[in-house]
């Protein structure tokens, strides 16, 4: 009877240990490095920490008071809530079309997602019919696929979800599971990531795809008299942003095939820079401040930048805008009147043809 009591104790502590183990044992979720869900494969990823731009006072002078924002408004008037102020953090990514046409994007972003309002909050925006929505479990994990099959979203924990390209979606799915490699693999880029990441709100990287870097040579040898051959030579690309204090301020980075292309960039933005800023009436506007104030330098492969602007001077600029699009047209379409004297007149018009003699009788 003691040993019947004992195997019934274990059994019953195997069935409280095996129900624990679904009800509060690891679930699937985002990971918290942005780079381990991007499939290896991408060529471009922006990080965004979006509960920080939503809440900055740049957004809500640049974007919102000035309309930007009208379309975010009209999904917040429609859904009851804004689903972009759920989101933290937002990872976005671009991957190579398999017959090189435009390339397929993605996301990954994780928050306050409820994930039953979002898919209603989608279907209220884009008018969808649900019951032509096709639900599939990729992995264990729940997706909602459209129904003409070429974009899907895949609900990941209770605060994950993973968005965009149908076959991006179930690619970086593979890669959470670890059945596919991810960016972290990429040393180029996930290096050139982790330097300009470093806390920001908004983080970004890329390299030039292969297929591209001939065409990208060609145009920089034969654009404004070859000044621009250098370009022709960059690798990859990143840069940052970050929002305080009334103030954006920024930096990037620019890897060169070597150390004198490197050298070569950077003395192609000086020039560039100096050029700007000698232009008539710009040391009049802020940007003479603002280019003044970029720091450059070259180290090794690498270009750096970094600056920082003030809302107020970009909302100056933003003013300026349209004054300068009219000054442009005026300059356009009076180098087009003095250009006209020297425009060939047309060809006189033939002579008409002497009408026919009467035929002789």
């Amino acid at each position: 009877m003691k040993r019947v009591s004992w195997i019934v104790l274990i059994v019953v502590l195997a069935v409280l240990a095996t129900s624990a183990w679904f009800l509060f044992g690891p679930k699937r979720k985002l990971p918290e490095d942005p780079l381990a869900i991007v499939p290896a494969d991408a060529y471009a990823v922006v990080y965004l920490r979006l509960d920080r731009i939503l809440a900055s006072d740049a957004f809500k002078r640049l974007a919102v008071e000035r309309g930007h924002a009208a379309g975010m408004q009209r999904v917040q008037k429609t859904c009851g809530y804004n689903p972009l102020e759920r989101m933290r953090d937002t990872v976005i990514f671009a991957r190579p079309a398999p017959d090189g046409g435009l390339p397929r994007f993605a996301f990954a972003a994780r928050g306050d997602l409820r994930h039953d309002e979002l898919v209603d909050c989608v279907q209220k925006v884009t008018g969808a019919d649900r019951s032509k929505l096709r639900t599939e479990k990729i992995e264990g994990i729940f997706t909602v696929e459209s129904s003409k099959g070429s974009s899907r979203a895949a609900f990941v924990g209770r605060d994950g979800i993973i968005g965009g390209d149908a076959e991006s979606v179930r690619h970086a799915i593979n890669v959470l599971v670890g059945k596919a490699p991810n960016l972290t693999q990429d040393a180029v880029l996930t290096g050139l990531f982790r330097s300009v990441e470093q806390g920001q709100d908004l983080a970004a990287v890329g390299r030039v795809p292969e297929n591209l870097r001939p065409l990208l040579r060609k145009a920089s040898r034969e654009l404004l008299g070859g000044i621009l051959e250098p370009l022709g030579e960059v690798r990859a690309l990143a840069a940052n942003a970050r929002t305080e204090n009334a103030k954006i301020a920024g930096g990037a980075q620019v890897l060169a095939a070597d150390p004198a292309q490197a050298q070569a960039l950077l003395k192609l933005a000086q020039s560039q820079v100096a050029r700007v800023r000698a232009m008539p009436g710009v040391g009049l506007t802020p940007v003479a401040g603002v280019l003044r104030d970029i720091q450059m330098e070259a180290e090794g492969d690498r270009v750096t930048f970094a600056g920082a602007i003030k809302v107020s001077v970009v909302e100056a600029l933003l003013d300026l805008l349209p004054a300068l699009q009219q000054f442009m047209g005026l300059m356009e379409g009076s180098g087009q009147k003095a250009a006209s004297p020297h425009t060939p007149a047309p060809a006189p018009a033939p002579a008409p043809s002497p009408a026919p003699s009467p035929a002789t009788p």
